[in-house]
């Protein structure tokens, strides 16, 4: 069985078997599930709840195989072995096939035979499909436990509420399980509880796909799986549907953002040149407003500036040293972003003397010609080496004064 099952690949991993059952007129629910790893099958959960909202949080969203076994599902044995009709005829007498569900498992011998009322059905399926469990099949009594037949012959399996007994591959009896104690079972090497027999009856006779069993109720299985098919396609379908479109809104997002990105750095590279095209023409500004005051210095006065301080450099004695000349000097020392202040009219001489005399004589000479209005002495003195450091203002003669 395990060799077989290590082969088979569901589209899911899980593979769940309910068995709906009771006890003492309290309903019970026994559960069985079953995982594929590695090549082999595992017992990954087993559970006993009194409702189908219990399984919640233990199977919510899952496909499982539903066995009805409650006080609700009748189970016969005859001896014939015809069409369902008549095994149903000699079972149950004048039974309406179309208030009840049955299912028939023939051996070479006699038939099995359960029935249930199709409301009960119903009911159980929708009981487990509000607690999102899909039901994918349905089966009645203790008829699945013929699944096990090739790996317990001539043994009494006990399940919740069924004693099978087999002899040369086939069900010799279903009897209803006497005694209430659980004994456990090993079956290549997958040990379980007796509580738990009929479920993976179900798990193995689903997987094996056996057609041993027969009745009405296959038609609603039928109509059970196909539902399913049709949600799972529906699902499947939107999740591709949604992840296509979160993957292209990914890729729109990258495509973005890399485009903002490069827009950001475009903006920021025109912010600087935009700054710096500014500040260029605040500078260019700068010197053109400077420029034309140089120009207009040039033009109103300069043009004169090397007759004066020729002459004056022509009457100069040699006993005088000049240390500096400047016609029209800065009032103010140059200050960034202020106006260039000269005195106009204006010539600075500083220098040293070594004869007094010399000296008096050229200031009479200088007073005298023809550009000078006024002499100033700013400072006059000895130093150490006996000669006498001066300084001069000279004011000079405006177009106007000379008239």
């Amino acid at each position: 069985m395990i060799g077989f099952l290590a082969s088979y690949s569901p589209f899911r991993k899980k593979l769940i078997a309910l068995e709906y059952s009771n006890n003492k007129d309290t309903p019970i629910i026994i559960g069985l599930e079953l995982a594929q790893k590695k090549g082999e099958l595992e017992n990954t959960q087993t559970f006993t709840v009194a409702s189908a909202d219990e399984l919640s949080e233990l199977i919510k969203n899952q496909k499982a195989s539903l066995v009805i076994t409650d006080d609700n599902v009748l189970s016969k044995e005859v001896s014939h072995t015809g069409t369902d009709i008549e095994i149903v005829g000699e079972a149950f007498p004048n039974l309406n096939l179309n208030d009840f569900y049955y299912q028939i498992l023939r051996t070479s011998e006699k038939s099995f035979i359960a029935v249930c009322r199709k409301e009960h059905v119903e009911n159980s399926i929708e009981q487990f499909k509000k607690e999102a469990i899909k039901i994918v099949a349905i089966s009645l009594g203790g008829l699945k436990l013929e699944a096990l037949s090739g790996y317990a012959d001539n043994e009494n399996l006990k399940s919740y509420t069924t004693t099978v007994s087999f002899n040369n591959g086939e069900v010799v009896s279903l009897l209803p399980k006497k005694e209430d104690i659980e004994e456990e079972y090993t079956i290549e090497g997958l040990s379980f509880l007796s509580i738990h027999t009929l479920p993976l009856a179900v798990v193995l006779n689903t997987v094996l796909n056996s057609d041993t069993i027969s009745g009405n109720l296959e038609i609603k299985n039928q109509e059970l799986y196909q539902e399913y098919t049709e949600s799972q396609f529906f699902k499947n379908t939107l999740q591709i549907g949604v992840g296509f479109l979160l993957i292209t809104l990914l890729i729109n997002f990258f495509v973005f953002n890399a485009n903002y990105k490069k827009w950001q750095g475009l903006q920021e590279e025109l912010q600087v040149y935009t700054t710096q095209k500014e500040q260029i023409l605040k500078k260019q500004a700068e010197v053109s407003i400077k420029d034309t005051l140089v120009q207009s210095i040039l033009a109103t006065g300069f043009s004169k500036s090397s007759y004066y301080i020729n002459t004056i450099t022509q009457v100069q004695p040699s006993t005088i040293i000049l240390a500096s000349i400047a016609y029209q000097p800065l009032e103010k020392p140059i200050r960034k972003d202020k106006a260039i202040e000269l005195t106009q009219h204006h010539i600075s001489i500083t220098g040293t003397s070594t004869d007094k005399t010399d000296f008096t004589i050229w200031l009479r000479t200088i007073e005298g010609l023809p550009f000078v209005n006024t002499v100033t002495i700013i400072q006059y003195g000895l130093d150490k080496k006996n000669a006498s450091n001066f300084e001069l203002t000279l004011s000079i003669k405006t177009d106007e004064t000379e008239d």
